[in-house]
């Protein structure tokens, strides 16, 4: 049974509960005793009996140790449905462990976030929301359904913001989404096939959020690396590209920070061209940028037509807000704001009332006041690394976001680490949720933590690698 992990040993004991061999009520051996049955260390089986508890196939009791359960829910798993068959797909992949856990995790009070890629309470601007409100007592506030585009008054003030970016667009160019999570799942359904390829950069934040796992679309990661190397002729020549959509952050990528130069960019939207590839270009990011040139986005350079342009303010504003935008063709808006309709009506009108007022009114200055804070908590969280973590790691300094991909240079089971750091209330996004390959690397982020909490909590993780060494 050598190289069983925690899937198989969820699924092993499963399978002896369905078959009798462990019935309701007994009791299971010891940690120490499973982990010699399966030839595992014991992370591994508290990792794999805290699955079977969440499903409550088993229960523990205080003193006396862990048990079959003997509840109903437990019966309806052993004898009418083999519910492993549907949840424990996932479960064989890392980055899908990580991302429940960090989803679980998130929300304790006590925890200390190290990787939470969204801006700190403290960073949003709730007050001036309530300014907005407050002038707009006299107006007439309505609450109804927006047309499927979006609020005109917002679609104006994005043509007015894409302008600033250097991207032409008129109203009709432009559908205002739920955040740019439901833009990429407008896209998904509006315009891709089982036939289709999605060519992606890897790593990626696109493998965190599945929004295009579960269609039979086959991804086609291209590491970014590759891709700067082979800029010239990225695609293979005689590949069929029907259908096919290229995705990517060229501007301060998640987790990487890679920005791609403008001829870069150029030259990947030529190719894409070429070859009939419609790109995504997930923008969030852009206005956190740090230095004194902002990057120009794709959909500002010659050629850009097959540009999907997705925007945002979860990243610079609030995620809670939930306001996002697609700018591309208006062919293409049309029938994406149609389909759009069809799910769910469209973002909150309250949040595009305030959003229409924030661009216009308050957006320039609240950016120019964030970037300072950013940069001051990113060198905080550059000089906590370099006095715990330089003999461990390596990394490079950001140009702007949230995020710094730390490479590991020593050998540690990240997994473990994670685990570990849990017990500390310390909480980090290893590598793997954005490329399974990238397991000696961990994404942290210095948007979330609270100043004072940086150095403490690196030395603290400083120490859990320590034990582990």
């Amino acid at each position: 049974m050598s190289g069983f992990k925690y899937k198989e040993i969820v699924d092993d004991i499963i399978h002896k509960i369905a078959e009798g061999e462990l019935k309701p009520g007994e009791k299971l051996a010891s940690q120490r005793e499973i982990a010699q049955y399966y030839h595992v260390n014991r992370s591994t089986v508290v990792q794999s009996l805290d699955i079977l508890k969440s499903y409550g196939v088993l229960d523990t009791i205080e003193k006396k140790g862990v048990f079959v359960s003997q509840n109903k829910w437990n019966t309806y798993i052993t004898s009418n449905i083999r519910w492993q068959d549907y949840i424990g797909k996932s479960l064989s992949k890392n980055n899908q462990y990580y991302i429940q856990k960090i989803n679980e995790l998130e929300f304790d009070d006590n925890i200390i976030r190290l990787g939470t890629g969204e801006l700190a309470p403290d960073l949003i601007p709730n007050h001036l929301f309530k300014e907005i409100l407050r002038q707009d007592e006299d107006e007439k506030l309505t609450t109804n359904y927006e047309e499927p585009k979006g609020k005109l008054e917002l679609r104006l003030e994005i043509v007015n913001y894409m302008k600033k970016r250097g991207v032409a667009c008129d109203i009709n160019n432009i559908c205002v989404t739920s955040g740019a999570l439901q833009g990429l799942k407008l896209i998904a359904d509006g315009l891709l096939v089982p036939q289709s390829k999605i060519i992606i950069e890897t790593p990626s934040y696109i493998h965190s959020v599945r929004t295009w796992h579960n269609i039979r679309a086959r991804m086609t990661p291209l590491t970014i690396d590759y891709i700067r190397s082979n800029i010239n002729h990225l695609f293979k020549a005689g590949s069929d590209y029907k259908n096919s959509i290229f995705y990517c952050i060229p501007s301060l990528h998640n987790p990487t920070q890679n920005t791609y130069t403008n001829m870069e960019k150029q030259k990947i939207i030529n190719q894409c061209q070429k070859n009939g590839i419609p790109i995504v270009e997930d923008d969030i990011y852009a206005d956190l940028w740090f230095g004194p040139e902002q990057p120009m986005p794709m959909k500002a350079l010659k050629n850009s037509d097959n540009v999907l342009y997705l925007g945002s303010l979860s990243k610079t504003v609030s995620p809670g807000l939930r306001i996002g935008w697609i700018v591309a063709d208006k062919n293409v808006i049309r029938h994406l704001a149609d389909l759009k309709m069809q799910n769910d009506y469209g973002a909150s009108s309250i949040s595009q009332h305030i959003a229409a007022k924030w661009l216009r009114d308050y957006h320039d200055a609240h950016i120019h006041n964030l970037k300072k804070k950013l940069m001051n908590k990113r060198d905080l969280f550059l000089k906590a690394l370099t006095t715990y973590l330089s003999d461990y790691g390596e990394w490079d300094k950001p140009d702007g976001s949230f995020y710094i991909w730390f490479k590991l240079r020593v050998s540690l089971d990240v997994k473990t680490l994670f685990n570990e750091a849990i017990k500390e209330n310390i909480l980090i996004q290893p590598g793997e949720i954005y490329d399974s390959s990238a397991s000696d690397y961990i994404r942290f982020s210095y948007s979330y933590i609270h100043e004072n909490r940086i150095e403490e909590s690196v030395r603290r993780l400083k120490g859990v690698m320590e034990r582990m060494r």
